[in-house]
């Protein structure tokens, strides 16, 4: 059974615990919005609405500014079953938000759950935490090919690898795992691990297009869950895509809410 405590924290995970000093986030919590401002500016992230119809157009407002005086961009807003009011995707759109359709991204998300344990990984596949800074390069290129990220933002992230290597390390930022198939890297993902949070939650798993099908993204599954069941929090939490949620599914996801996504122009 999911508990309501993971739905609310699977729904909007940001919004969840403090955001410790040590990482390299930046959060402003409302009583109306949850804005995650991330180590790179493109990092841009809005969640956890709980608004009045006559507030779109203040907060809006508000969010813009905030993001601009961050020297920020592309913001992202979430729009889940738990926002106010109702209609506010159409709200949004009103005021000129978009549905997220850039390379890489999807307009839509489901916010899934995993409970129980998942099958065995392939024994072609070898997931490890990464243990040095060449290996995370490797899962840093890895995610940057799976979600087709543009020059721009692999530079923005290449220019921060070393301290987030560091940051990954300390504990300070999710951890980091990298896939093998037959030896050679061909999948990785992150999960962030917390003591004050009720699940696990699993961000940026991709595989390599030439590895998949080949049970690799099954396995980055399979050792999250072991590592997550070791720090005594056995469930699993994602925002799936498309393309990855058929295979969660298979794996024993849940689906337990659909996002909308949209994109705010005036941020671009």
């Amino acid at each position: 059974m999911i508990s309501e405590d993971v739905r609310r924290f699977a729904e909007d995970p940001a919004a969840w615990r403090e955001i410790p000093s040590e990482t390299s986030m930046r959060r402003i919590l409302t009583d109306r919005y949850c804005l995650l401002l991330g180590p790179v500016p493109m990092f841009t992230t809005v969640s956890r609405l709980r608004l009045e119809p006559d507030d779109v157009a203040e907060v809006l407002a508000e969010v813009r500014a905030r993001v601009a005086e961050a020297g920020h961009r592309e913001a992202m807003w979430r729009i889940g079953p738990s926002a106010t009011p109702g209609d506010l995707t159409d709200r949004l759109r009103a005021h000129g938000l978009v549905p997220d359709e850039r390379a890489g991204s999807e307009p839509h998300s489901t916010t899934m759950a995993l409970v129980t344990e998942p099958e065995p990984a392939d024994g072609d596949v070898e997931v490890r935490r990464v243990a040095s800074l060449e290996d995370f390069r490797t899962a840093d290129r890895i995610t940057a090919n799976a979600f087709g990220e543009s020059q721009e933002d692999r530079a923005a992230h290449e220019a921060i690898v070393e301290e987030s290597f560091a940051r990954e390390q300390a504990g300070h930022a999710p951890r980091t795992y990298l896939a093998s198939l037959a030896g050679r890297p061909a999948g990785a993902g992150g999960a962030l691990f917390a003591s004050d949070c009720p699940a696990v939650l699993m961000i940026g798993g991709g595989v390599l297009q030439e590895a998949r099908r080949r049970g690799v993204y099954r396995a980055l599954v399979r050792a999250r869950w072991d590592d997550a069941a070791a720090a005594g929090t056995p469930t699993l939490v994602t925002h799936a895509g498309a393309l990855s949620r058929p295979i969660l599914e298979r794996s024993g996801f849940r689906a337990i809410a659909e996002q909308e996504i949209l994109l705010d122009p005036a941020t671009c």
